[in-house]
């Protein structure tokens, strides 16, 4: 690990705890699970991944290989550890990226219209206006006052807008002047606007890594690295947010308010002009159907991550089925909708709207403009470029995207891309090892049945609560899986889920989201049954494997396993029958199984006491060969039992090294000794 790495512990609303790690150095920034943060202290630059398995083992009494492994990943690729991430295949993709014409092209629109200059002592100087000035704005009178003259804001300007004294778009009778003054107070603007938001991190407590200027779409504006404030609350993030849209609109009511009250007048018409670029500033930063800082804002408040993209993927297709089949909405389906909803109405509002401003001023402002001599001919050449300019771009993104959608319908009337699909299937198939001992014929006629979809960011796969008919196996991308709206796990190529959908109509326990572009190869129920319909010896054998599968997943202690773990755990386990009161494991002996009840009932005695009775999915035996020791009890058959057995090699390692279910077992073994203390006390009794 790099030294000097800063950990803050935070909760969320629910009450689950996370962690959050930040490197100084790079100002880089992760989220962890605070078991994982126990693992940190471990990276001292001189184990390796095993010895650190081992020594964690040694700390805590159990092994986490699988975790410890996807960690040291995540930490390297965000520069946590002093080996610096390396990705050959990236490199060598950008190399070649970079000499495609198109490549040029956008590369040197993105250097043209978004130079940056950064002022990387920004933090100082925020440091000494904050402690000299800044630290009143944050007190509670200045907040109730200046919220108070902010609101005052538009009721002023629309006072003043009635009269009306001044003109917004001229200065003088010059619509160049006019123009030139606003570009100007639009920069100020934006100016002022993050130094509100960059004394709020100092409020805060953190740091401001950089801040400068840069073009944005060829207009002037500045910026403040907020990234810091992650490491604060979310009381002082909201804050952070808040402070810029907040500092717009206390400044546009006090423009405003001023130009009402002084005579006509040239600092009248100024401060106009200002507070009417501070408020349309405030309004659009305020929005939170745009991804401005009222979007940040909904986003921490509501603690809904890429809400606009997941409320638009709801909105595309779930919410209309759902509307159909009158289903009731979810607390968080409602936001999705709402937002997604709104969102959706505020774009066909600006469209209108800007429509409706051009027909009614804008069209007369450009003649207007372009009869007042070379200056406001200049000023009309020059926006009509920078429009059409903005226009052209969007139009290509429109046209690219539209050009990839046609490219792959055409693709996927191709008998080669058909090919290439089934191959592809063919080999997501052959990784799950559920499916791997299904004869290849039948293996290539699922293979064939199977379909393709493309998952976008945010997109929801299957929802946790919907019934569930399909079998899906990821292919490209990376997803998360969410159990009552909380993070689980990482999903990524090979990867599969909803195999439970293809034996049963049962809900989905859990729900799934893209987080990158991605694909993924999906079987559904119908499909499934028909092409093994007459293969009836294969159906069966993978509807009892599928069976045993689900009984594992239903175990507490596994089941948070991804189905390619407990695959993996099935496969080196085999049925035993226990009968007539048959004794399985016995007090005192070494340990070299461990079982898991299938059907039936165990009985567990200690010194001849009948201590408990195992039921249906319960497990045993876990104790000796975790810790061994020899055998805590004896277990027989009450008076049958149909067991899933594990060898006790097999045990460690797949159950604790591949499985990864360390603080699970860890938790059981404690349970279960704490048990047997109290039993021994009662005994001495």
């Amino acid at each position: 690990m790099v030294p000097g790495i800063e950990v803050a512990r935070f909760r969320t609303r629910s009450g689950h705890p996370y962690v959050v790690i930040h490197n100084p150095t790079v100002h880089t920034y992760l989220k962890l699970d605070p078991r994982e943060l126990g693992i940190l202290g471990l990276m001292d630059g001189t184990r390796t991944v095993k010895s650190l398995v081992v020594a964690y083992y040694q700390r805590h009494g159990v092994l986490a290989l699988s975790r410890i492994a996807g960690l040291v990943e995540i930490l390297r690729a965000h520069r946590f550890l002093t080996e610096p991430p390396s990705d050959p295949y990236g490199q060598l993709e950008r190399a070649l990226t970079r000499r495609h014409p198109v490549a040029l092209v956008t590369h040197f629109i993105h250097r043209f219209l978004e130079p940056q200059v950064s002022i990387g002592t920004i933090d100082r100087r925020l440091s000494d206006w904050f402690h000299s000035w800044g630290r009143w704005f944050f007190s509670r009178p200045v907040a109730i006052i200046g919220t108070a003259i902010g609101l005052a804001a538009p009721v002023f300007f629309l006072l003043e807008l009635a009269r009306p004294r001044y003109t917004l778009f001229t200065t003088g009778g010059s619509y160049l002047s006019g123009l030139l003054i606003l570009t100007g107070l639009q920069a100020l603007t934006v100016g002022i606007h993050e130094i509100g938001h960059g004394l709020a991190v100092k409020y805060a407590g953190r740091s401001v890594p950089k801040a400068g200027m840069m073009l944005y779409f060829g207009l002037p504006v500045a910026y403040v690295d907020t990234t810091d404030v992650w490491m604060a609350p979310l009381g002082k993030r909201v804050l952070t947010s808040l402070a810029g849209p907040w500092t717009g609109l206390v400044l546009a009511g006090l423009c405003t308010t001023v130009s009402y009250l002084l005579p006509a007048g040239p600092v009248g018409s100024f401060l106009f002009a200002w507070g009417f670029v501070l408020l349309f500033n405030t309004l659009l930063n305020f929005n939170p159907l745009l991804e401005m800082d009222g979007y940040y804002l909904l986003v921490d408040l509501a603690e809904k991550p890429m809400l606009r993209s997941r409320a638009f993927s709801f909105i595309r297709r779930p919410l209309w089925h759902k509307l159909r089949r009158r289903d009731h909405l979810t607390r968080e389906e409602r936001l999705f909708a709402l937002f997604g909803l709104a969102a959706v109405a505020y774009s066909g509002f600006a469209l209108f709207l800007g429509i409706r401003l051009w027909r009614l001023r804008l069209a007369g402002l450009v003649k207007d403009a372009w009869s007042r001599g070379a200056g406001g001919k200049a000023l009309v050449i020059v926006a009509t470029v920078l429009l059409g300019g903005l226009v052209a771009l969007a139009v290509w993104g429109i046209a690219t995207r539209v050009a990839r959608w046609i490219s792959k319908r055409m693709a996927a009337l191709s008998g080669r891309a058909r090919e290439f699909r089934r191959r592809e299937a063919l080999r997501a198939l052959r990784g799950v090892p559920l499916w791997s001992e299904v004869a290849t014929g039948r293996l290539l006629e699922i293979a064939e049945a199977m379909r393709v979809e493309d998952v976008s960011p945010g997109e929801v796969v299957v929802r946790q609560g919907e019934q569930g008919d399909r079998f899906y196996v990821i292919v490209q991308g990376s997803f998360e899986v969410l159990v009552d709206g909380e993070f689980d796990r990482r999903l990524g190529p090979g990867d599969y889920f909803g195999e439970r959908a293809l034996l049963q109509d049962a809900p989905r326990a859990a729900t799934v989201i893209g987080t990158e572009p991605g694909r993924v190869l999906w079987l559904d129920r119908e499909t499934f049954r028909s092409t093994l319909a007459h293969d009836l010896a294969t159906l069966s054998r993978l509807e009892a494997a599928l069976d045993d599968r689900q009984r594992l997943a239903d175990i507490p202690m596994f089941r948070d396993l991804s189905p390619t773990e407990l695959d993996l755990l099935l496969a080196r386990m085999e049925r035993v029958s226990a009968q007539g009161s048959a004794t399985i494991l016995q007090q005192g002996q070494e340990g070299e199984r461990f079982y898991v009840v299938r059907s039936g009932a165990v009985d567990i005695e200690r010194e001849g006491r009948h201590v408990a009775t195992l039921q249906e999915g319960d497990a045993f035996g876990e104790i000796s060969l975790l810790l061994s020791v020899p055998v805590t009890a004896t277990a027989r058959a009450a008076p049958a039992a149909e067991l899933l057995a594990l060898d006790g090699e097999d045990f460690r390692d797949l159950l604790v090294r591949y499985c990864n279910r360390a603080v699970d077992l860890e938790q059981m073994t404690h349970v279960r000794l704490e048990d047997l203390k109290r039993l021994e006390l009662i005994d001495q009794d």
